[in-house]
C-alpha cells in the first residue's frame, strides 16, 4: 500500500511475556491490512485529486462523508502513512498534519495544539480514539504520554483545524483529533514488530488475530517500550528515561445484516523520571459500541465506555459516559441528531505543594445535539445545527454552527463556516491551591508562588469564521487553501494579589480569572503532487497571528505575552519515493518559527527513511531523524523539566504472517 493521504498490576508484564512466548506459534490467517499488496501498491500511489476527493471520513459531521463535501479544514493520516513515517509515539504522527504545532517538552511530554494556545497543558484540543474522549477532566488537555496504542491498529487519524463542538461538544475549539483504529476483521494474522536505536531502546508490539466464526472477529495485544532519556541545554543527562507496558483486545460481532457490535478495551502502565508532579500512571477503559441499519438510509448507535486514570502519587478518575445518536435522510435533508451523558467521579490527594479544595468531587454533564445537512441544489449545501450542554460548574453552554459549500466545477470547492465553541472550567480552575518556591530547584528561590481556582470560573468561549478553497489544477497536483479568523472571551488569567511579606521569603498571591480576550487569524496552505508513477510529495505552509488583551481591572503579568507562544509560520515538505528491489525512500523537512516568549529559536528538521519489503510479510527499515542538528528545544514545560529534542537513528522489524 501507498500513501494516500485513546491501575494495571503484574498481569501486563505476563501479558507480554506470553505475547513473546506466541511469536512462534502457527499462523491463524494472512493480515488483511499487510502493506504488501501489489495492486494496492500502485493504486494509492497514483490516485488523483477526485479520487482523494471520494475518500470518506466520520469527524467533522459524525458520519461517513466524502472529504470533498466537507466544510472544515481537514486532514487524513492513513495508516500507510503512518508506517512509512518511520514514528514511533503517536503525538510524533502529528507532525504531519498541516498547521498543527507539535512539541516535544522532553521525553514523555508533548505540547499539541492547533491555530493557538499552545502550552503542555493545552486545553483547546479535542482528541478522541474510536468515539472515546481522551482529554483529562482534571485540565481538559491530554496525557500524551499515556495514549500508546499500537501505530499499526489505526487505520487514519483524522484532523480538523477548526471547532468541532457542535458535533463533539466542549473542548472542541481549536480543533479535533479523531484516531479510529481497524476493525478486528481487517487484523487476522499474526504481527510482531520491534524498534531499536539512540532513543527507543526498545520497541516492541505484538498482536493476533482472527475469526471465530463468519461473523465475530477478534484481536489481542501487547505492546511496550523503553525511552532513553534526553539532554539538558548544557550538554546534561535530564535523566527524564520512560518506559510503558499495554495491552488490549477488540471483538467485532455481526449477528444480521443490520447490527453489528463492538467491545474493545486494555489497560495500561506507565512511569517517567524527572516529572514534578507525576511519575506513575495507570489504567484502562471498556468500551462497547452498538450500531444498527435501518431501512430507507436511516441508522442508530449507542455507545458506552468506562475510563479508569490513576496517578500514583494523587489522582484517581472514573469516567462513565453514554453517547447515543440517530441519522436519517429525508428528500433533501441529512439530519442527525443525539444525546449524551457523563459521569466523572475524581478523587484528589493533598501532595507537598499541591492542596485540593474539593478532593472528592463527582461532576455530571448531559448534552443534545442536532444538525440537519440540506442539499439546496447539485453545487450547495447548507449545513445548520448546535450543541446545548449542561456541566456542574457553568450551568447551559450553546455551541451552534452554520456551514456553506459551493462546489462550482467538478475540480473546485469553496466552502465558509461561522462556528461557536466553549472550553468548560476544569478542576485546576476552581479547586486548586498551589504553594511552590520559585524558580524551581536547583536555581535558589526567591519567594513563594501561591496560586489558588477560582469556584467562579466561567467558559472560555469562541467565534471562529473559516474559509477555504480545494482545487485541483492538473490530474497530478492538488491545492486546498483555509483561512481563519477567531475571536475568544473569557480567556484565562492569572490575576496578582499584594505581596505577603511573611520570613524568610515574600509570599505572591495568585487565582485564576478570566479576564482576556483574544484575537487570532491565518492561511493554511495543502499541496500534493504526484510527480511520477513512483514518487509524490506534499507540502504545506502555515502562517498564524495571535494577540491577546486584558481587561482593565486585570491584574495579570504573563498571559499577554503568550500569543507567542506558538510559531509564526511553519512549514514541512514530504517525499515517498519507490526504488527497485523492493526499496522505500521516504523523507520530511519540517521548518518551525521562534517562539519569543519561551525563548526558543527556530529550528529546521530532516528525517530519512530507507525500507525494504523483500517477503509479503516481512518488512524492515532504517529511520533517521533530527539530522541537521544534534539536538533542538522546542517548547518550555510547566511541571516538568525541559531537554532538547536529539539526533536519533531506528532500526525497525516487522513480521506478518
Amino acid at each position: 500500500m501507498r500513501p494516500s493521504a485513546r491501575h494495571v498490576t503484574a498481569t501486563l508484564p505476563t501479558i507480554l511475556c506470553s505475547g513473546i512466548a506466541l511469536l512462534c506459534s502457527p499462523a491463524i490467517g494472512w493480515s488483511e491490512s499487510a502493506p504488501d499488496n501489489p495492486a494496492q501498491i500502485e493504486h494509492l500511489l497514483n490516485m488523483d485529486f477526485k479520487e482523494l476527493a471520494e475518500i470518506r471520513l466520520t469527524s467533522a459531521a459524525r458520519r461517513e462523508q466524502k472529504l470533498v463535501e466537507t466544510t472544515a479544514a481537514v486532514t487524513v493520516i492513513d495508516s500507510e502513512q503512518i508506517r512509512r513515517s518511520g514514528m514511533t509515539a503517536l503525538p510524533e504522527l502529528l507532525r504531519l498534519v498541516p498547521g498543527l504545532n507539535v512539541a516535544r517538552i522532553n521525553a514523555s511530554t508533548w505540547a499539541v495544539s492547533a491555530r493557538g494556545f499552545n502550552a503542555q497543558y493545552s486545553n483547546k484540543l479535542l482528541v478522541l480514539m474510536d468515539g472515546r474522549t481522551l482529554y483529562t477532566p482534571l485540565f481538559a488537555g491530554v496525557f500524551w504520554n499515556i495514549q500508546d496504542v499500537p501505530l499499526s491498529d489505526i487505520e487514519r487519524i483524522e484532523v480538523i483545524r477548526g471547532p468541532g463542538a457542535t458535533m463533539w461538544g466542549a473542548n472542541a475549539v481549536n480543533g479535533v483529533i479523531n484516531i479510529i483504529t481497524k476493525k478486528a476483521s481487517q487484523t487476522h494474522g499474526t504481527l510482531t514488530s520491534a524498534t531499536i536505536g539512540t532513543t527507543d531502546r526498545l520497541n516492541g508490539t505484538w498482536r493476533h488475530g482472527g475469526a471465530l466464526n463468519d461473523r465475530l472477529d477478534y484481536r489481542v495485544y501487547a505492546k511496550g517500550f523503553t525511552n532513553r532519556e534526553q539532554e539538558l541545554a548544557n550538554g546534561t543527562s535530564a535523566r527524564d528515561n520512560w518506559h510503558s507496558q499495554r495491552g488490549g483486545f477488540r471483538t467485532d460481532w455481526r449477528p444480521n445484516g443490520q447490527d453489528e457490535l463492538t467491545l474493545q478495551g486494555d489497560l495500561f502502565e506507565t512511569h517517567e523520571h524527572s516529572t514534578l508532579v507525576t511519575g506513575e500512571r495507570s489504567g484502562g477503559h471498556l468500551l462497547t459500541r452498538w450500531s444498527h441499519t435501518l431501512p430507507d438510509a436511516r441508522n442508530w448507535s449507542l455507545q458506552l465506555y468506562f475510563d479508569r486514570n490513576v496517578d500514583a502519587s494523587f489522582e484517581r478518575t472514573n469516567i462513565y459516559d453514554v453517547d447515543w445518536q440517530y441519522a436519517l435522510r429525508h428528500d433533501n435533508h441529512a439530519l442527525l441528531w443525539g444525546a449524551g451523558y457523563r459521569l466523572t467521579d475524581m478523587q484528589l490527594d493533598d501532595t507537598v505543594i499541591i492542596k485540593w479544595n474539593h478532593p472528592s468531587r463527582r461532576d455530571q454533564s448531559f448534552s443534545l445535539f442536532l444538525q440537519d445537512e440540506i442539499t439546496l441544489n447539485p453545487r450547495w449545501i447548507l449545513t445548520v445545527g448546535s450543541k446545548v450542554e449542561h456541566n456542574d460548574y457553568t450551568g447551559v453552554e450553546w455551541q451552534p454552527n452554520t456551514r456553506l459549500l459551493w462546489r462550482f466545477s467538478e475540480d473546485q470547492s469553496f466552502w465558509a463556516a461561522v462556528a461557536r465553541a466553549i472550553r468548560s472550567p476544569a478542576r485546576v480552575d476552581t479547586d486548586i491551591r498551589v504553594v511552590t518556591p520559585f524558580p524551581l530547584p536547583p536555581t535558589p528561590p526567591v519567594g513563594i508562588l501561591s496560586l489558588t481556582g477560582n469556584p467562579d470560573s466561567v467558559s472560555e468561549t469562541l467565534l471562529s469564521h473559516e474559509l477555504g478553497y480545494r482545487v485541483q489544477l492538473k490530474p497530478e497536483l492538488s491545492l486546498e487553501l483555509a483561512a481563519f479568523f477567531n475571536r475568544y472571551d473569557h480567556v484565562t488569567t492569572f490575576e496578582q494579589q499584594p505581596p505577603l511579606l511573611i520570613p524568610p521569603l515574600p509570599v505572591f498571591p495568585q487565582s485564576y480569572g478570566n479576564q482576556a480576550s483574544a484575537t487570532s487569524y491565518g492561511l493554511e496552505t495543502a499541496l500534493e503532487w504526484r510527480v511520477n508513477d513512483s514518487w509524490k510529495l506534499a507540502a504545506s505552509h502555515s502562517w498564524l497571528k495571535m494577540n491577546i488583551d486584558l481587561t482593565d481591572s486585570s491584574t495579570d503579568l504573563a498571559t499577554m505575552a503568550t500569543a507567542n507562544d506558538v510559531p509564526r509560520h511553519q512549514w514541512q515538505v514530504r517525499s515517498w519515493l519507490e526504488l527497485p528491489h523492493d526499496l522505500e525512500l521516504d523523507g520530511a523537512l519540517y521548518y518551525t518559527d521562534s517562539l519569543t516568549h519561551l525563548k526558543i529559536p527556530s529550528h529546521t528538521r530532516l528525517d530519512l527513511r530507507l525500507g525494504w519489503h523483500p517477503t509479503p510479510g516481512l518488512n524492515l527499515s532504517l529511520t533517521a531523524r533530527n539530522l541537521l542538528d544534534t539536538r533542538h528545544p522546542e517548547f518550555t514545560g510547566t511541571s516538568v523539566p525541559t531537554s532538547e529534542v536529539p539526533r536519533a537513528f531506528l532500526a525497525t522489524l516487522e513480521w506478518s504472517f
